[in-house]
């Protein structure tokens, strides 16, 4: 390898380890983030019996578990991993591109390029998960399998064994590697003689039977103890095949249909690139074969898994399952090109060609990492919640989640014990005295946590209202669309009901300030960046009394102001501002303000983030209708799309056609309801606009946007006609957005609007 190649590899290694690290902690933790965390806090005996009893073998928890002991939880440690990993898989391609094309030493540091761009392989490394270590395993594996048929050293045998053995403790669908492993040591064989060839096959059968030896014990303990459910929905080939190929050459999972040109160029590509290199590079044929069948048979794989019910846990089609299989695919392409360059006679003009693919593959990747990194910024969440109940918990408090669905991201900012209603229990008296009575009876006080979710299961707060009927005392607060409660059950726990925890200690302020009696002792800040329309908390801690009665402290965030409460006493008040940067307004760096009239003081600073709405082409609508939502309306629908299987078992996919008509301070979720015989939600899918991404407190009037919606029938949901009816309510209050009028001004009954008749299984 000349000097020039390893710079060039050098460069290529530091880019990709720079674009996994770029932004690499600004999302927040998901669902399956925080489950992977959650495990690897547990003692390692107590992760394995339960990585036993879950989809995914224990070593990624494992390593998780070590990783972050001297580095914390922080989103970057628990990321920081992966984005490792993503980078070393990068190195992986290049070495395998090496020993399949050892003549070739172009395509590897071109397919080194490709994965080291590539927005799927940079979206998981940048993911507290184990897919992107799946996939180093993966490539790994047919690294060794390739160099254990030219090379068979004692390094190269344990290179092979170590990881195939890691991956299948890693992902149980690398099992399905040693497909594509032994069909191309099998097709090496052709051409040798039958002795070699049995040889050749006694050794590869003794690899194997110790890769299903070191994987047996594990097997021997999980498989009693793994659960048995499913998750499958219907699933086209034709639909999963694109996005499967959209995932790999673009790195999105919306819109495919867009990209439906792009997939078929590349495709071209491929197919003459194998015929020119497989007739033009004879001595590369068994290396052109292995990466057809890295091509083929994952989809295949992962399409029988998912759709036929012969496993104990029978997943849905998701875009991260495609992920580990997909780093040679990147070599196939690299390779295809290369070959089809070759045939081009002249070295100048193949240099220039050359380069204009590189240029065009940087330019194509850099729009599309662009699009990615704009979708990548913080929210609060349940950062400021937290916060508020670490420093008023006490260790003879409870904690309840109402509902415990998004449990893992909860856990991840609350450590400590908690309990939840089940968030596919709809609450009625009998059941929330059976869930609470409990928890409230163990305890001197409860925190009620209240996510988005509650009301899907509790629309008439039950729960709280059984609280609230025997607390007695209680308070608070309000954290955008989450509540934190805090219901006192003895009387010494209500007359001490908002004093703060003693053990627990503010992060002192930036700038120490007394007056008029009166000290800022804590400044909690948990976003540095706030994206124009989400809510911004901070909280300020006091302790003194003011000299005069007709003090008065404000905190501002440029043009919003708000007043503090001063404590009235020795004792210390913890007081949460909540800001919501108006969108449209100035972005960049915007100081907190603290005025006490005499002294003003800047005691931090948040970086704005200019709104950016997700793109929404202005097409009309499929069916065409008008109506206002609110008074004055927040917004204008002119229309929807549906489309999709209305029987049971199907799903259906609306489109709503938005415009924009005044801002608001709320962030409202949309519901969508189809109504069952009995004048209830037969199938709901509520959620926020723009899967979450585009709060309604983030639009601008004159805006247009297509917000999509997922119902996904049940199976047992009976035949029959559903009326599709939508609205607006607020997740906090459960109050819907009202007035709702059509095109003619009639206002609609129940704040909500009929779209259409849906027939179901008919």
């Amino acid at each position: 390898m000349s000097r020039f190649a390893r710079g060039l590899l050098l460069v290529i290694l530091l880019v990709a380890f720079g674009l996994r690290l770029f932004r690499l902690p600004d999302a927040n933790i998901w669902w399956d983030e925080g489950l992977a965390v959650w495990a690897a806090r547990m003692p390692l005996a107590d992760m394995l019996r339960w990585t036993a009893s879950d989809v995914h073998p224990p070593l990624y928890f494992a390593l998780l578990h070590v990783w972050r002991m001297p580095l914390g939880d922080s989103e970057f440690a628990v990321r920081l991993f992966s984005a490792m990993v993503g980078t070393l898989t990068v190195a992986a391609v290049w070495s395998l591109g090496r020993v399949l094309f050892p003549r070739r030493p172009t395509v590897g540091l071109l397919a080194a390029l490709m994965l080291a761009l590539a927005r799927f392989p940079i979206w998981w490394s940048q993911e507290a998960r184990m897919y992107m270590l799946g996939g180093l395993l993966f490539t790994l594996g047919l690294y060794f399998t390739v160099r254990l048929r030219r090379q068979p050293t004692w390094p190269v045998r344990m290179g092979y064994l170590l990881s195939t053995i890691a991956g299948l403790w890693t992902l149980y669908t690398l099992a399905f590697a040693l497909i594509i492993q032994g069909l191309y040591w099998l097709g090496t064989l052709r051409s040798l003689s039958w002795s070699e060839r049995g040889r050749r096959l006694a050794a590869w059968a003794g690899y194997q039977v110790v890769v299903l030896a070191a994987f047996l014990p594990w097997l021997v303990y999980a498989l009693p103890r793994m659960h048995a459910w499913s998750v499958q929905v219907p699933f086209r080939a034709r639909t999963y095949l694109q996005l499967y190929a959209t995932l790999i050459w673009v790195g999105t999972s919306t819109h495919v249909e867009r990209y439906g040109w792009l997939i078929g160029v590349l495709g071209v590509v491929v197919l003459l690139g194998v015929g020119v290199g497989w007739k033009g590079w004879p001595r590369t044929r068994d290396g052109w074969g292995l990466l057809v069948l890295a091509l083929v048979i994952p989809p295949l794989v992962i399409w029988f898994v998912t759709t036929m019910p012969h496993f104990g846990y029978s997943p849905k089609p998701e875009a991260r399952y495609l992920l580990p299989f997909t780093p040679p695919i990147y070599l196939l392409l690299a390779a295809a090109l290369v070959a089809l360059l070759s045939l081009i006679r002249g070295h100048r003009a193949r240099f220039v060609l050359a380069a204009l693919v590189v240029i065009g593959l940087v330019l194509g990747q850099g729009l599309s990492l662009k699009a990615y990194y704009a979708q990548r910024y913080l929210t609060d969440d349940y950062r400021s919640l937290s916060w508020t109940l670490a420093a008023y918990h006490r260790s003879d408090d409870g904690v309840f989640l109402h509902t415990d669905q998004p449990w893992p991201v909860f856990a991840y900012y609350w450590p400590q014990a908690f309990q939840g209603w089940p968030n596919g229990q709809d609450a009625d008296p009998a059941s929330v005295e059976h869930w609470l009575k409990p928890v409230w009876e163990a305890h001197q006080a409860l925190w009620l946590v209240v996510n988005e979710d509650a009301l899907r299961t509790d629309p008439q707060r039950l729960v709280e209202a059984w609280l609230a009927e025997r607390a007695v005392a209680q308070h608070a607060w309000r954290f955008g669309p989450k509540r934190l409660i805090l219901y006192a059950r003895t009387p010494a726990r209500g007359q001490h009901l908002l004093a703060l925890n003693p053990q627990w200690t503010p992060p002192p302020p930036r700038h120490p300030l007394t007056m008029n009696g009166v000290q800022v002792i804590g400044w909690e800040q948990p976003l540095q960046r706030v994206r124009q329309g989400d809510y911004a908390h901070v909280a300020v801690t006091l302790v003194g009394k003011p000299d005069s009665d007709a003090a008065t402290w404000t905190l501002s965030l440029g043009e919003q102001t708000r007043e503090l409460t001063l404590p009235s006493g020795p004792q210390s008040i913890r007081q949460v501002v909540t800001f919501l940067p108006k969108p449209g307004g100035p972005s960049g760096r915007v100081p907190y303000r603290l005025d006490t009239g005499q002294q003003r003081v800047e005691m931090g600073w948040v970086t704005l983030l200019p709104e950016a709405p997700l793109p929404s082409p202005n097409r009309p609508p499929q069916h065409p209708l008008e109506a206002t939502f609110g008074d004055p309306p927040l917004a204008r629908l002119l229309g929807y799309d549906l489309a999709g299987e209305a029987r049971p078992g199907g799903e259906l996919r609306l489109t709503l056609h938005w415009q924009v008509e005044h801002p608001t301070e709320v962030s409202y979720k949309v519901f969508v309801h189809l109504i069952g015989s009995d004048g209830r939600p037969a199938v709901q899918g509520d959620a926020f606009p723009m899967q979450g991404k585009y709060p309604t407190t983030a639009w601008q009037p004159g805006e247009h946007l297509l917000d999509t919606y997922i119902l996904s029938l049940p199976s047992q949901l009976p035949a029959g006609d559903y009326p599709l009816r939508i609205g607006f309510y607020d997740p906090v209050t459960g109050q819907r957005l009202s007035p709702v009028r059509d095109a003619q001004g009639h206002v609609q009954a129940h704040d909500q609007l009929e779209l259409q008749v849906v027939p179901v299984g008919k």
